[in-house]
Parts: structure tokens; sequence; C-alpha cells
């Protein structure tokens, strides 16, 4: 009895006495495709440096589970483990290369092989899993991994899947997206996700009305005016404000946030992309609905710009009927009209009707902006 208080007295030192442990990393035997999976114990110094926490895609033992069980067995390990925000930054990695394109990860996990992406999406569609993972990218809200592979994952379901679109604006998607907007604007490589999210969403008439009531457009116009400079993301927030503005009420709320001139601005910038600028010449066939936000741009220059953008490359039939959605609704103006004229865009509108005499998008904004047909229905 006085030993036992004696060591309770000295703080337990019998009792809390460690062993040190040399950490040993399993890793895969590839020698034999008959051992493929199996575990062994190995001292190499440079496998027991890996990072446990943060393992490379190749030493992530939770995409065999994902590959091999499917949707069910990796979110029973995701529930079993949800507390600890490493185990579910490999686990939302792990679905994530299961859903993605496997060129490359084939030589890094050729587990994949086992793996059908459009079976996998399916079974998460009917488990619902996509509200599980939006749970814990609001939990782990403060881990940038977790919001990294969240959106990655979304962003492939979501890319030309109607369906899907459905189910992630039904569990809340916008809000989320929102929300990582608003903590994360600072950061470049999240905001892309963002507004590629965002613009896929969009493409559904009333996911934009839901972006918009949840202010999704002040983070679009926020990525146009702090990061010019950075043409990957302003393509992405370009893509994000077309499928945004195609509600007349969405452009009105542009023109009273002041953010209708940063487009410009980009075009300015851009003005020699020509993937960039057929995108912005849908924003601003957007905006020329509305007859305040034209003769604004009209002060700015608009004209000049999509001059401009007519003679970039004459040949590109997508190009010229992007570049006469833009401008013709300035035709109703005389005013507009006039300065049109005097930088000959009604000559140039001639001869591309000329030398596209098959495409029927320039033959028939083309007549519109001749005068052939007395309104323009751009929507």
């Amino acid at each position: 009895r006085g030993s036992r208080q004696r060591n309770k007295a000295g703080g337990g030192v019998d009792a809390m006495a460690l062993t040190a442990v040399t950490p040993v990393e399993p890793v895969v035997l590839s020698s034999d495709e008959e051992d493929e999976g199996k575990l062994k114990l190995s001292e190499s110094p440079s496998e027991m440096r890996i990072c446990l926490t943060r393992p490379r895609d190749k030493d992530n033992e939770l995409v065999k589970v994902a590959a091999r069980y499917g949707a069910a067995g990796i979110l029973a390990v995701m529930r079993k483990h949800k507390d600890f925000s490493w185990f579910i930054v490999m686990s939302l990695r792990a679905v994530q290369m299961c859903l993605g394109p496997r060129h490359e990860l084939l030589d890094v996990q050729p587990v994949l092989r086992e793996c059908d992406p459009i079976a996998f999406a399916v079974e998460m569609m009917e488990l619902e899993m996509i509200d599980e993972i939006f749970q814990l990218m609001k939990y782990f809200s403060h881990v940038r991994d977790v919001h990294h592979h969240g959106l990655a994952i979304m962003e492939i379901l979501i890319m030309d899947d109607p369906e899907w679109r459905d189910e992630v604006a039904r569990k809340g998607a916008v809000n989320i997206l929102v929300e990582i907007a608003k903590q994360r604007k600072d950061s470049p490589s999240i905001m892309c996700q963002v507004m590629t999210c965002m613009s896929y969403l969009a493409a559904e008439d009333y996911i934009e009305v839901m972006l918009c009531q949840h202010d999704a457009l002040h983070y679009v116009a926020y990525i146009l005016t702090e990061y010019g400079s950075s043409a990957e993301l302003v393509t992405r927030a370009s893509l994000a404000l077309l499928n945004m503005t195609v509600c007349e009420p969405h452009v009105e709320e542009l023109m009273d946030k002041g953010a209708i001139l940063p487009v410009l601005t980009v075009l300015g910038r851009y003005a020699k992309d020509i993937h960039l600028v057929i995108i912005l010449m849908g924003v601003l066939a957007n905006f020329s609905v509305k007859d305040d936000v034209r003769t604004l741009l009209v002060k700015e220059k608009v004209l000049n710009h999509i001059a401009a953008a007519m003679r970039l490359d004459p040949s590109n039939a997508v190009l010229q009927v992007a570049c006469l959605k833009a401008v013709v609704n300035y035709s109703i103006d005389a005013e507009h009209y006039m300065i049109m004229d005097s930088l000959g865009i009604p000559n140039f509108v001639g001869q591309m009707m000329v030398d596209h005499t098959d495409d029927p998008g320039v033959q028939r904004y083309g007549n519109y902006f001749l005068g052939y047909h007395t309104q323009c229905p751009i929507m």
C-alpha cells in the first residue's frame, strides 16, 4: 500500500512508463501479381519517412478500400473515423481518384482498374453520400484540404450531369460554395474550384437564381477585380458570370454593385485570348439587354472592344456569333449605330455573312443586326 501511495505521489512513473518504438511503414508487394495488395513490413529509411497523415497518392491505402469496396465501403470507413480530419482528407482523395480521369492515376494506383467511375457515382447517388461529404466540409471548414478534395469531387460529379446538379443543389451546395468563397477568397486555387462549380451549377436556371440569392455575384465580381492577372481564375469567373447573368435582375444587381466595368478591364487585358474573349462576348450579350447598362458600356468604349474582337479571327464562326450577339442590341439605337458605323462594324458583319454562309448562327444574328427583324430574342 505504501508503495502504491509513493507511486501516486510521484506522478505514477511506473504506470506512465513508455517504451520507445521505431515506426514501420506497411508497403505493397509489387513483385508478383498474386501478392498485389498484400502488406509487408519494411524498414527502409526512405519508406519510414512517409507522412502517415498526408501520404502520396501511391501510399494512400484508402484508395484500395474505395476501389474494391465501392462508395459503400469508403463511406463506412469515413463514418467510423469521422472525427479525424487527416483521415477524412485521405478518404475524400480516394473518392476523387475513383471518380476522376485514370490516365496517370493507373500508374500510381493500379487497383483503380477494378473500379468503374460511373458505377461508383451511381452508388454515391443511391447512398446520398454527397450529403455526408457536405457535412464533413462544414465540420472541418478550417481544414483547407477537406475543402480542396470536396470541391474536386463536386466538380467531377456536376460537370456534365444535370441529375447530379439537382442532387447537390438539393443538399445545400449553393450555401457551401458561397461560405467557402467568403472564407477563402484570398486563395486562388480554392477560388478556381469554387468558380468552376458555380459555373456548372448556374447552367440550370433555378440554381442560377439560388446562387444570386446567396450573393454569389459578389465573389465573382471580386475575382474579376482582384485577380485580373490570373488568366485561369479570370476565365473560370467569367464562365460563372456568363451563366449567372442570363436573368435580367442579376444584371441589374451587378449594375448596383458597380461590377459591370471590370468585365471591360479583363477584356482589354486578354484581348488576344480567343477562348476568354468568346466567353466575355457572351457576358456582354447578357449585359446588353438593359438600356442603362448599354449606355454605360458605350461611354466606356465597349464597341471598340467588340470591333477588335470581331477582327481577332474572322475565320472563327464561333467567335463571330459571340460578337454578333454582343453587338446586336446596340443596333436599335441610332446614336450607337453611328458609332458602330464609324468603326466599320456593319460592313464587317456583312462580310462575315458572306464568308460564313453555311453557319446558321452568323446568318441569324447578322440579319438581326442589319435590321431584317425588328426584335432580337437573345435569351
